[in-house]
C-alpha cells in the first residue's frame, strides 16, 4: 500500500497537480514541524553574535535566505518586497523578517544599508562560515556558483518560524520559482 501511495504522490507531483509543500515532501533539508536548528550567526560589523533559537523563541518569524547580498534578483525584488510589505506582515502576527546570506558581517551591513531597512522590521544577518545553510542542508554549491559568487552559498528560500518551529517552508529550484518566496506569497502562508 505504502509502494502505491507513493507512486501515486510521484505521478501527481510529476503532473505538476500537487504543488511542493515542505509539508508533504521531504527533500532531504529542514522541513515543517522541526525546530529551527541552533546555530549562531553574525549581525553588523564588527559583528555580534545572534544565537538563532534565542532570536526565534516567543515570536513568529519570516526567515529568508538568500545566495548573495547586492544581487540582482535580491536587491531589486526579495528585500523590496518585504520592505513594502510590512504593516500586511505585521497585521498577519509577523514579529520580524530575518534576511540570511552566506556572507560576513561587513557585506550584509553594507547591504542592509543600501535596502535601507533600518528602523523596519527587516534584519540582516550573516552566515559568515556557512553553517546554518549547512545545518538546514540548505547549501547551494556548484560550478557555475562558485565562478559567479566565490563559494557555496544558501540556497534562496522562505520559512515561517513559530516559536523556533518551522512552520512553513518553500525552498525555489527545479519548478518552484524564485517568486514563490518574496513576500506576497509568504503573506498567503502566514
Amino acid at each position: 500500500i505504502l509502494n502505491e501511495a507513493m507512486a501515486a504522490f510521484a505521478m501527481q507531483v510529476a503532473q505538476r497537480k500537487l504543488w511542493l509543500h515542505s509539508a508533504l515532501v521531504r527533500r532531504g533539508f529542514a522541513a515543517v514541524g522541526q525546530k529551527f536548528p541552533e546555530v549562531e550567526v553574525d549581525m553588523g560589523y564588527p559583528p555580534s553574535k545572534v544565537r538563532m533559537a534565542e532570536r526565534l523563541s516567543g515570536k513568529k518569524t519570516i526567515i529568508i535566505g538568500v545566495p548573495g547580498a547586492f544581487t540582482p534578483t535580491c536587491s531589486n525584488q526579495h528585500v523590496p518586497g518585504y520592505l513594502a510589505q510590512q504593516a500586511a506582515l505585521k497585521a498577519k502576527g509577523i514579529d520580524e523578517v530575518l534576511v540570511c546570506s552566506v556572507n560576513d558581517g561587513a557585506v550584509m551591513d553594507a547591504w542592509a544599508k543600501d535596502q535601507k531597512v533600518q528602523g523596519s522590521m527587516i534584519t540582516f544577518l550573516a552566515d559568515t562560515e556557512g553553517m546554518m545553510a549547512k545545518s538546514l542542508d540548505l547549501v547551494l554549491d556548484s560550478p557555475q556558483i562558485r565562478q559567479r559568487l566565490g563559494g557555496p552559498r544558501l540556497k534562496r528560500f522562505a520559512m515561517l518560524v513559530e516559536e523556533g518551529v518551522i512552520t512553513q517552508m518553500i525552498v525555489a529550484e527545479g519548478d518552484v520559482p524564485a517568486s514563490a518566496t518574496f513576500a506576497d506569497a509568504m503573506l498567503e502562508k502566514c
